[in-house]
């Protein structure tokens, strides 16, 4: 074992046992929380496979600030919508500006203030064009 091996396998078991938390790659994609105050905080993760159309199940979050992040793998000119809507009256109250294009899994986001805390919303995900597998999250401001 070199001596760059064992300095970097020196750091990591100090910062553990420091109790030091590691950061997860989930916890790094989550949005800037502007001025350093406000944090996010993952209600929904999860991939779907080939389809047109996946609303995701219910997650409720505990704030009025809610953040979405989706996207689609492929490039052959499938597009993709997302909508918010509140399950108990499946009122949608955030929505893409539009569609976007399916590029191999690049982020699409949706940002909405028009939540309450307490309430279950889940996301409405159509894609125009040929079966892509989907992912969705969702986060609340802390």
């Amino acid at each position: 074992m070199n001596v760059r091996k064992r300095v970097a396998a020196a750091a990591v078991t100090a910062a553990v046992g420091a109790g030091l938390a590691l950061t997860a790659p989930a916890a790094q994609a989550a949005p800037a929380g502007g001025a350093g105050t406000q944090g996010w905080h993952m209600l929904f993760d999860q991939p779907h496979g080939p389809t047109n159309k996946w609303s995701t199940p219910d997650f409720v979050p505990d704030r009025g600030n809610l953040h979405i992040v989706y996207g689609c793998y492929g490039h052959d000119g499938a597009k993709i919508k997302a909508e918010i809507v509140r399950t108990k009256d499946r009122k949608v109250v955030g929505r893409s500006n539009g569609s976007d294009w399916c590029a191999d899994g690049a982020e699409k986001k949706v940002t909405t203030g028009n939540v309450r805390a307490g309430d279950a919303y889940y996301i409405r995900l159509k894609i125009s064009g040929p079966k892509h597998s989907l992912y969705a999250r969702a986060f609340d401001s802390h």
